[in-house]
């Protein structure tokens, strides 16, 4: 072996060392992150924060390229990499560790990615300023951000979403189970990438008690799952409307810790079924949910919210259909 490849060997040994470092380094800071939230009484609203969704991970990776590639001689393809290894290192050991909710993990991996990514290629532009300066970015500027963001007023914006069917049968064939569905079985409803991949339970079933105005409505989901709908509208073949009432903790026992469908940073409302007949064999099924998204990343969580509840929508409308439709034929034959 030749003194130029001893030296090489000697170099790629060093670069190692030093990736490994900037890769325990930034899950170091992470782990912190993590506990010091979990921790304080406002940690939740933390998690759905700009500072914890964009700029952590943007400043993770530049930190692990900055260590792990001092004098900017890796490829353009380590920047890009780097920020795909630091994701699925924090995924899994969020999962299996942490033991987080899958849906908090799904929710967090783009823009985890996408900030990461920013923060490695902003880190390669700036490769060739040295000393205290881009040193102490790492320090002054998350930290100034976090200061910033905290003083920041949280915005409520209130959300309507809204899914609609069509089903063949009359209004009278639809009501019974727009109020009350009982023995949802497992094949009921359709695929959607919420259940299936994500793994929100599905509707067991619907009971109300008392009829009216007033009546309380229990909704069961999977094993587990259950919560209130206290009745504001009743009006038989044309709209049913109710106000959610979670009283207890197992949505978010079962679905994810962070998000609480009546919490910090999200509060779900009221919600109602409109039926529009279009013929007497032919009936337009709206469901509506409102719900009050109060984080600095609206934008972004309306985004999981209209494909989330979207499919919860699009399910229970689907158990709807095919129980009514049923019910017609019935009847016709």
């Amino acid at each position: 072996m030749t003194e130029q490849d001893i030296q090489a060997v000697r170099t790629r040994n060093y670069l190692r060392k030093r990736l490994l470092s900037g890769f325990a380094l930034a899950l170091a800071i992470a782990f912190s992150a993590f506990l010091l939230f979990s921790a304080s009484r406002t940690g939740s609203i933390w998690f759905a924060s700009l500072w914890f969704l964009a700029l952590l991970p943007a400043a993770l990776c530049a930190l692990i390229c900055y260590i792990g590639d001092p004098d900017r001689t890796r490829t353009v393809g380590f920047y890009w990499l780097m920020p795909i290894v630091l994701g699925l290192i924090v995924c899994l050991a969020s999962f299996y560790v942490l033991h987080e909710g899958v849906i908090c993990i799904v929710m967090l991996s783009p823009v985890w990615l996408a900030s990461g990514w920013a923060g490695a290629f902003v880190m390669r532009s700036q490769r060739h300023r040295q000393g205290r300066t881009l040193q102490s970015s790492f320090l002054i500027i998350p930290l100034v951000a976090a200061m910033v963001e905290a003083q920041l007023p949280t915005p409520h914006e209130t959300v309507s979403l809204s899914r609609t069917i069509v089903v063949r049968a009359a209004p009278a064939d639809i009501w019974p189970y727009a109020v009350s569905s009982r023995d949802i079985g497992h094949h009921e409803g359709r695929w959607t990438i919420s259940h299936n991949m994500i793994g929100i339970p599905r509707p067991r079933e619907s009971s109300v008690v008392g009829s009216g105005v007033g009546a309380v409505r229990t909704a069961y989901w999977g094993d587990h799952i259950n919560f209130e709908e206290r009745i504001v509208t009743w009006a038989p073949g044309r709209k049913l409307g109710w106000d959610f009432n979670f009283t207890n903790s197992s949505v978010q026992d079962y679905t994810d810790k962070h998000i609480s469908p009546d919490g910090e940073f999200l509060k779900i409302d009221s919600g109602d079924y409109v039926l529009r007949p279009i013929s007497p064999d032919l009936t337009e099924v709206t469901l509506t949910t409102r719900y009050v998204a109060k984080t600095h990343v609206n934008l972004y969580a309306k985004l999981w919210g209209e494909l989330m509840m979207g499919d919860i929508q699009d399910n229970v409308l689907t158990i709807i259909k095919t129980r009514a439709e049923r019910d017609a034929a019935l009847r016709r034959t």
